[in-house]
């Protein structure tokens, strides 16, 4: 073995080529010259510069960078020194979060590099290493504690391997005993399956729906998992002991290895080859009754009538396995395909097929009103005792739970044979289509429809400015399941706002090759605590790929000096800072939160140009509100009160989705556009429209405004806009449109945040106002004001709901829009805020 220590100062750019094989383990510093050859790819992949690739022709392995402030997300912390990229070489889908040697209990700092019969070496500055050998091993050395034995930490990787290996050696440099705990960490989130809670020679955690499972051996030692959010690992010795007594003097070394595989039977395999188990290969091919490979079946192999591993078929029906020294059986099921048990033996031949009964499936041509491919959201739900089919977890992507999102109106999915409805959709500027199949064992069955724009929305563009997906470190849901979702119901904008992350969409619209549908650009959520006050959406920013937040700016504890941050990053670039779902009266009105009026965050108000002030409902109630047993302030009628006060800061909605299952498209924004086209749609347009209050929010219907001075020849005020109206005459034009899955019967305007009883309109109460198409309302209204005055005007349904199109969710949701104020000046002078509290002005939340 051949030891090279690297010290900053004191080591030359040393470059040494010997003769050997091809093949090799490489670790090199992931760099603009290595990143895209040595990161993996998938969902959960977090590695940038300065970190360390391991990699052999069987896997790749990150190792962060040790130093103080590596997060690899939000929720995600302080990995310096952990492991958090691992996928096989062959089948790469990284779904690791990390894995804490020592259970992140100790920092980490760079010691060095160990390499067996080297090929090439090359070590400057840490950001310039490139070793390959037979055999490399990268050293990590624990900051010192008193009372606590010294940690040395090492990932060894060597050619052929299959796993890594991870080496953690204490010694006590002190005069008595110390004990050390044997204790890691993992983190693999949300739709994994893991060990049960028993001692066990190997820890396994898979995720099916993604294909990637992971396993913890350890030499000599069992391991004990305690399930929960992070997966903590205590290794505990034949005695049942999970901490080691060091002498003064000694030391001692455990060793685990991290089993990266495609599913638990290749995790499996590779673990019983390390407990020098025989492995007898036996490729399983899985087909229908007409001959057909079945993708997607789950394979599980039962020993002694207990699971014992599993896995799911690629493309061909395949899955590898290993015929166990002890019979077990194997049973197999798919969607659609029902299940099938067969016996596996010992001496089982290399090749096994099954064969399953031929599913039902339906075969989607949906299209838009002339004819042409569109994409859509498409749900199955069973009917006449019919179960509703379970594609995949709400962290999915094209199909998710009972829904499939296809960016093209094309596709195919087996179905349990049974009788269905079906809703088709495209956002609530298309009526949905609602249709029923009886699906057939054996046969095709043709699911045609035509989605219909019948919400005409010239001169505006939809948008949802608050989304996330797995890099934002609190979810795991797929970002290509997420730009699915926002498509398929037909958002023209948005901004990629992942947690305190800089990130783009821009690469999945360009795989489904669907650039020109919608707009987006590069944003970010800063958050920070507390929490109803400082999270704060910001774009467009400037990415920076690879390196720590892609470039984004860092959380802060004090609200005002995160805001600060954000509003100036870049150099102080044009941009819309939002503020998200905060509590207004402890933001404005009292910041300490001891329920006294006080001047709250001050500080922060220049910086905001926009607040989320859903949910938008709660508009006719009061400013505050109970439940719970607690009184909560109501936040769009706190917005009412800080327009009141002058506070001109415009109102949006959005989703704040986190998982896919339905998460996009029950809020939007329409935003006043110079063009309706996606592809032509300019980000500063909309940052502009924003900071304007050219915005009207909504769960679902079309709500236009139009203000116009009485006898004025000036042009019609939109929400946002200022209006001179001398005398106080002026007209209001209001027009509600809604698609055929939900309907409005109420239009309320207020007036400096009243609501107007001689303007409150139903349908029952003035029926001739309303229509039952797409065009619901349509009204001129004489408004005659006797100062200076803020006109909100809000539409609901108030015996509507947005119904089944929405998911269960949101199934209830009441269909409503609200616009921003138009602010009128009656007296000629500057427009001027009543100052009307509107009631009791609200305090912090949560009294």
């Amino acid at each position: 073995m051949t030891a090279v220590m690297y010290q900053r100062l004191l080591a030359p750019l040393l470059l040494v080529s010997l003769a050997l094989p091809a093949r090799g383990a490489d670790l090199v510093a992931l760099s603009p010259q290595t990143v895209d050859r040595f990161l993996p790819q998938g969902k959960e992949v977090d590695g940038i510069y300065g970190d360390f690739a391991l990699a052999n022709d069987q896997l790749i392995a990150v190792v962060a960078h040790p130093k103080r402030g590596r997060n690899a997300n939000m929720g995600v912390r302080e990995v310096g020194g952990a492991l958090i990229d691992l996928t096989r070489r062959d089948r790469q889908s990284d779904q690791l979060s990390a894995f804490y040697p020592g259970a992140q209990l100790r920092e980490f700092k760079f010691a060095g590099i160990e390499v067996e019969a080297p090929k090439m070496y090359e070590v400057g500055e840490l950001d310039r290493v490139f070793v390959q050998a037979r055999r490399v091993t990268l050293k990590l050395v624990a900051a010192p504690r008193e009372k606590e034995p010294d940690v040395e930490v090492s990932y060894t990787l060597e050619d052929g391997w299959p796993s890594v290996l991870v080496t953690t050696t204490f010694a006590n440099r002190g005069t008595t005993p110390i004990d050390a705990d044997l204790l890691d960490a993992i983190r693999a989130d949300h739709s994994f399956e893991s060990s049960p809670e028993v001692s066990t020679p190997l820890f396994w955690a898979y995720d099916k729906h993604f294909g990637q499972a992971y396993g913890v051996a350890a030499e000599g030692l069992e391991i004990l998992a305690a399930n929960a959010r992070r997966l903590l690992l205590r290794y505990r010795d034949h005695d049942g002991k999970t901490s080691v007594r060091i002498a003064p003097g000694a030391t001692y070394r455990f060793a685990r290895r991290v089993i990266p595989g495609a599913n638990l039977f290749d995790v499996r395999r590779v673990a019983d080859q390390l407990a020098g188990k025989k492995d007898r290969p036996v490729r399983l091919t899985v087909k229908d009754e007409a001959g057909r490979p079945v993708s997607e079946a789950d394979v599980v192999l039962a020993l002694s009538g207990k699971p014992y591993a599993w896995g799911r078929t690629n493309d061909a029906g395949q899955v590898q396995m290993s015929a166990n020294e002890a019979a077990g059986e194997l049973t197999v099921s798919a969607v659609g395909h029902g299940s099938k048990t067969v016996a596996l033996a010992p001496d089982s031949p290399e090749t096994l097929a099954v064969e399953v009964p031929v599913a039902a499936t339906v075969v989607a041509r949906i299209t838009d009103g002339e004819g042409k491919d569109t994409p859509c959201k498409v749900q199955f739900l069973g009917r006449d005792g019919t179960k509703s089919p379970d594609f995949g977890p709400d962290s999915g992507e094209h199909a998710v739970k009972n829904v499939y999102y296809s960016h093209d109106g094309r596709f195919r999915r087996d179905l349990e044979p049974g009788s269905y409805d079906v809703i088709v959709s495209y956002g609530p500027e298309y009526d949905a289509v609602f249709a029923k199949v009886d699906a057939k064992r054996g046969e095709e069955t043709l699911l045609e429809a035509k989605l219909v724009r019948s919400v005409k929305t010239d001169g505006w563009i939809s948008a949802d400015f608050h989304s996330h997906s797995s890099p934002s470190g609190d979810n795991t849901a797929s970002q290509f399941g997420r730009v699915l979702n926002l498509l398929c119901e037909q958002i023209d904008f948005a901004p990629c706002t992942e947690h305190n992350r800089l990130s783009t969409y821009e690469p999945h619209l360009k795989r489904l090759g669907a650039e020109r549908r919608m707009a987006t650009c590069v944003g970010m959520e800063l958050t920070g605590l507390p929490l109803p006050l400082n999270h704060q959406n910001a774009f467009p920013l400037v990415l920076r790929p690879y390196t720590q937040d892609n470039g984004g700016p860092t959380a802060d504890s004090d609200s005002e000096i995160q805001i600060d941050r954000l509003a100036f990053w870049d150099g102080g670039s044009d941009k819309l800072v939002q503020v998200n779902h905060p509590d207004l009266g402890w933001m404005f009105h009292d910041r300490n939160g001891d329920g006294t009026l006080d001047t709250g965050f001050a500080a922060m108000r220049g910086k905001m140009d926009v607040i989320e002030v859903h949910p938008l409902h709660t508009i006719f109630a009061k400013p505050t509100t109970q439940a719970g047993g607690k009184t909560h302030n109501n936040t769009v009628v706190n917005w009412l009160q800080l327009l009141n006060r002058g506070h001109r800061i415009p109102g949006v909605v959005n989703t704040d989705a986190h998982y896919n299952f339905h998460g996009s498209g029950f809020l939007r924004n329409y935003l006043r556009s110079p063009t309706d086209d996606p592809a032509e749609i300019r980000t500063l347009d909309v940052v502009h429209a924003a900071e304007r209050g050219n915005l009207v929010m909504t769960s679902g219907p079309f709500l236009e405004v139009e203000l116009r001075a009485e006898g004025g020849a000036g042009a019609a005020a939109i929400p946002g806009n200022d209006l001179s109206a001398p005398g106080g005459e002026a007209m209001l034009k209001v027009r509600v449109q809604c698609p055929n899955w939900f309907d409005v019967d109420r239009v309320q305007v207020f007036l400096n945040g009243h609501p107007s009883e001689s303007l409150n309109f139903t349908r029952e109460s003035a029926p001739g106002r309303f229509s039952d198409g797409v065009l619901k309302f349509e009204q001129e209204i004489p408004l005659r004001l006797d100062r200076d005055t803020h006109v909100v005007v809000a539409a609901i349904g108030e015996r509507s709901t947005l119904g089944p199109v929405m998911g269960p969710d949101h199934a209830k949701d009441k269909p409503v829009a609200v616009s921003n104020p138009i602010f009128v000046d009656v007296d000629g002078g500057d427009f001027k805020p009543s100052g009307d509290p509107l009631g009791e002005l609200p305090v912090k939340g949560g009294r």
